[in-house]
């Protein structure tokens, strides 16, 4: 059973609750808190392998003193962009989360992920943070899933921060940091560390775009984290996978075969970078940050790019194309319907 914080029960959704994300809070002291990032392949559909390396890595970080501990986005089953990501959903309180509780609990301390989770007939991309007791203190589910995600997950409508012992803690789910309405919600949120778990993948590869295109994707990927924390005056640790990833595609676009370049990080809160694991490189990024009110940027960055964080190639309406065709299919899936209430059916 996950225990959750002010004893609410997991599926009524506890760290979404709006007691939870009040408005007010006590102001938090200047400290410092050690902080780590996992850098990890991950094997389609192999949760319990993915697992089993993703504990080898948090254990090496707490052997290096981290309190917090950050893995990859959709870690524990791998990713694709087809109906095999279906198999490696699970209900809320399902082996993700019973593992994350009891990793935390034996190491004493907090670390997060995502997964695929089934709740009724629809699927979420979730992330969850353990603490030191075992209980599960943060969800957040992607919004929007990003071009073809949509057309297997569909997104949530949780606040992306809540509050734990630690401070007040900003979640943005690899896609969304390219979201300037994602920078505006963290940064009015006043949080404290800002968590960016990724499975961002490189575009140097097979992917037909112009170099200059796949350079300034590649350097969002690379420059990102301390570029984030120098505008918001916040501490940021960004966890990628590297490896291969090989996928169709739906609605017959072309087959992709691409690598994920890692580039995990962790940046202080005056914007410098203090650790980065290189392209193609498992393991984990340890560093102490600054958590410092004083620090905190209460000016907000103008919209400089429309939609969007930073500059975008010609061609990312097609993200945007691609996930409304996405989100289309998949509220008229039957067979969505019916696979997610197969899998959630097991909480029950």
């Amino acid at each position: 059973m996950i225990d959750f914080d002010d004893g609410q029960a997991s599926r009524a959704g506890a760290a979404h609750d709006p007691a939870v994300h009040g408005t007010t809070r006590k102001s938090m002291s200047k400290r410092t808190l050690r902080v780590a990032a996992v850098q990890m392949a991950c094997e389609l559909g192999a949760v319990g392998k993915n697992l089993e390396r993703a504990t080898s890595f948090v254990e090496d970080a707490a052997r290096q003193g981290a309190e917090l501990v950050l893995l990859p986005e959709l870690m524990p089953g791998g990713y694709t962009l087809t109906q095999r990501i279906w198999d490696t959903a699970e209900p809320f309180d399902g082996t993700t989360t019973r593992w994350l509780a009891a990793l935390c609990s034996r190491l004493g301390i907090y670390a997060g992920t995502t997964f695929l989770e089934a709740e009724a007939d629809d699927f979420f991309d979730t992330f969850v943070l353990a603490e030191p007791s075992g209980k599960i203190c943060g969800r957040v589910r992607k919004s929007p899933a990003v071009s073809f995600e949509a057309y297997f997950f569909r997104g949530g409508n949780t606040p992306h921060w809540f509050d734990t012992p630690l401070g007040r803690i900003g979640v943005g789910i690899c896609f969304e940091n390219a979201l300037y309405e994602r920078y505006c919600e963290i940064q009015s949120a006043d949080v404290d560390l800002y968590l960016r778990p990724f499975s961002g993948a490189s575009f140097e590869a097979k992917f037909p775009v112009r170099r200059r295109d796949a350079d300034m994707l590649n350097a969002a990927l690379r420059d990102g984290t301390a570029e984030t924390a120098r505008l918001m005056g916040i501490p940021v640790v960004m966890a990628n996978k590297v490896g291969r990833l090989v996928t169709e595609l739906p609605a017959g676009f072309p087959a992709q075969d691409v690598e994920f370049p890692g580039f995990s990080a962790v940046a202080d809160s005056n914007g410098q970078l203090l650790g980065q694991l290189g392209t193609g490189q498992e393991g984990v990024v340890v560093a102490t940050v600054a958590l410092d009110p004083a620090r905190k940027c209460k000016a907000r960055v103008p919209p400089m790019h429309g939609r969007w964080n930073a500059a975008m190639p010609w061609w990312a309406f097609i993200w945007v194309l691609t996930q409304r065709l996405g989100e289309r299919s998949y509220a008229q899936s039957a067979q969505r319907r019916v696979r997610a209430l197969g899998v959630s059916s097991r909480a029950r």
